[in-house]
């Protein structure tokens, strides 16, 4: 345990990430982490675990934020932190050294617009939309009502529903980007299986009845056994003229997940069984992600509380 402990965390890093990441994650994931063990690089080579503690952490943090954004900041700490949980687990530190640390950064330089919709606005989005038959609405519809990521959203096969359970098991991704197909999920903790509702299992159910099983729902099979080129650029271009058109926040598809987690935050599921949900790799992210809503929500039941205990006096 000793010997472990005089190591470079830069090179135990590297090495977690062999251990722990590759071959476990989508490339995309893979590459966010091999840019951070790059910064670790620049900002600490010399630490080794035996000297790592909450203010060393801190000094890395506040390094790191010089340069960044906050949210970026964050995005950074979430992927350090990984690795430092199985440090503190393994007992190679002795207390946890991302304890309470303050995460600081730049303000985005322009004002950035609100990053989910309200419930009403998702209503009227979700109307708007036309059921009728497979296509960018449906991609919208699904993505609204489960959570999924856009590469998770590709990747669904009719196969992915068990439409008895009223579930939907998300397990792989679709590699958009160099489209070879198939891909692993973000994390492993992204395999999930989650409940859906009865407008996806009354509506949706017959429109893909004839498809093959195991072929991705939205993306289209060419002549020659190849698939279509997707962009995310398209589905948000799409998105966004749906927004404009009944005269809501214009948002991402991206947005649309943080939406469908802001909407069941509001209305009382909780914080964990969001996680699970959206595949989340731990409970944590959930909460620094929605921090805002869980504030509003945190005043609301201040003002209940007192209720309750006025009620008992």
């Amino acid at each position: 345990m000793a010997k472990k402990k005089g190591i470079l965390f830069c090179d135990y890093y590297d090495e977690w990430i062999e251990v722990y990441k590759v071959g476990a994650i989508a490339k995309i994931t893979l590459d966010k982490y091999y840019n951070v063990a790059k910064q670790l690089r620049e900002i600490c080579p010399k630490l080794f675990i035996s000297d790592f503690d909450r203010r060393e952490y801190q000094r890395i943090i506040n390094e790191y934020a010089k340069t960044h954004e906050k949210q970026t900041t964050t995005d950074f700490h979430h992927h350090v932190k990984a690795c430092i949980k199985d440090l503190f687990h393994d007992g190679l530190v002795d207390k946890d050294p991302t304890y309470r640390v303050v995460i600081k950064g730049s303000e985005p330089k322009r004002t950035k617009k609100r990053k989910f919709l309200q419930k009403e606005e998702l209503a009227k989005l979700l109307q708007s939309l036309d059921t009728s038959k497979v296509g960018f609405d449906w991609f919208v519809m699904l993505i609204a009502k489960t959570g999924m990521r856009y590469a998770e959203a590709l990747a669904v096969t009719p196969n992915d529903f068990d439409w008895v359970n009223q579930t939907i098991t998300i397990n792989k991704t679709w590699d958009y980007k160099g489209n070879t197909g198939f891909s692993k999920t973000k994390t492993t903790s992204s395999v999930r299986t989650i409940k859906i509702d009865w407008q996806i299992v009354g509506q949706f159910k017959p429109l893909i009845k004839d498809f093959a099983d195991e072929e991705p729902i939205f993306v289209n099979k060419l002549e020659d056994g190849t698939y279509q080129r997707q962009f995310n650029s398209t589905i948000n271009n799409f998105l966004v003229a749906k927004c404009k058109a009944v005269g809501i926040t214009e948002i991402s598809l991206h947005a649309l997940r943080h939406t469908h987690a802001s909407v069941l935050l509001a209305e009382g599921v909780s914080i964990h069984t969001i996680s699970a949900r959206l595949g989340h790799a731990d409970v944590s992210v959930t909460q620094e992600t929605y921090a805002h809503i869980l504030d509003e929500l945190q005043k609301k039941d201040d003002q209940k509380m007192l209720s309750v205990l006025m009620q008992i006096a």
